[in-house]
């Protein structure tokens, strides 16, 4: 009965109002590039930890062609997560492996990602005490270290990429942004960008503004959706609280994730400069459900839809 309900929520979803349109940027034979479409696993962790492979399963009958990883495996070794992907043909493209790992233990990153098959290691954040609006001096030597970090990864067959929340675009003492900092300090070819495009929006950063400068260095783009109302005294992320409970409010005002064409980001803009920029991979994330929501499910499974009904999937 589930697997019915979920079934016609995509089938609905195709149908009616889901669909936007991105103009003549499709990616198809009209010779603009193509992008895959992957999936963030831990929008759906707490179904992972109930049944791995399953969840797997339900991903890849989404119509997701690849994954990506946040490092846990409900108990799995690396060699069966490998096994799993391969059966249910799916593509492990991308990790986000946690900040104080990539920087103590390298070494080991790399040898269990060469197990797991991925093309990209990812830094999913920077811890606190080093982020641009808290200590510049230490947000520097971070950046320094990530470079060093991107040249090893890149060394062993990888590409390092680094994932953005929104207070990377705080500025340093000079003016300059902790984003651009981190980018313009290292390497081309040894860190590369993961573009979250929702919380770069909050920040208040456009797509057009942040894709076209990265042409090129910029191969998968976190793509989800989210609404904002009124100002919010404190950073959103920490608002979420309690896994899965929806909309969040405080003082100022309230933030939530959505399903893709649910909320207030300009996704045809996002979707344009994308195809224009030699993007590899849409990566769909959705942090929480929606108020309201089913399951964890239900958001992706609108999500997959809509990249549908844009014939990306």
């Amino acid at each position: 009965m589930k697997k019915l309900v979920f079934l016609s929520l995509i089938a609905f979803c195709i149908f009616s109002g889901c669909k936007v349109s991105v103009s003549d940027n499709k990616a198809s034979s009209e010779g603009i590039h193509p992008v895959s479409i992957g999936f963030q696993l831990y929008s759906v962790r707490n179904d992972l930890e109930k049944d791995f492979y399953g969840t797997l399963k339900k991903v890849r009958d989404m119509g997701y062609t690849g994954v990506e990883f946040y490092n846990e495996y409900a108990g799995n070794s690396i060699v069966d997560v490998k096994r799993m992907c391969t059966e249910l043909g799916l593509i492990p493209f991308s990790n986000h492996v946690p900040f104080q790992l990539m920087m103590d233990d390298i070494d080991k990153v790399i040898e269990e990602n060469t197990i797991l098959g991925v093309q990209y290691i990812t830094f999913p954040y920077m811890d606190e005490a080093s982020r641009p609006g808290v200590d510049p001096d230490k947000f520097k030597e971070t950046v320094a270290r990530i470079g060093e970090i991107g040249a090893k990864v890149k060394a062993a067959g990888f590409q390092l990429l680094y994932h953005n929340h929104d207070f990377e675009f705080a500025k340093l003492p000079d003016g300059t942004i902790g984003h651009d900092y981190i980018f313009s300090s290292t390497a081309p070819g040894d860190v590369m960008v993961e573009l979250d495009a929702c919380w770069a929006d909050y920040a208040g950063f456009k797509s057009d503004q942040l894709i076209p400068r990265y042409k090129g260095r910029i191969p998968v783009i976190h793509i989800k959706d989210y609404y904002k109302e009124g100002e919010l005294s404190s950073d959103p992320y920490a608002l979420i609280g309690v896994e899965g409970d929806g909309e969040k409010e405080d003082a100022g005002g309230k933030f939530e994730f959505r399903p893709l064409g649910k909320g207030i980001m300009d996704l045809q803009t996002l979707l344009d400069c994308s195809f224009a920029s030699d993007v590899r991979w849409l990566c769909v994330e959705q942090d929480d459900p929606a108020e309201g929501a089913a399951d964890w499910f239900e958001g992706p499974a609108i999500s997959a839809a809509w990249l549908h009904a844009q014939g990306l999937l």
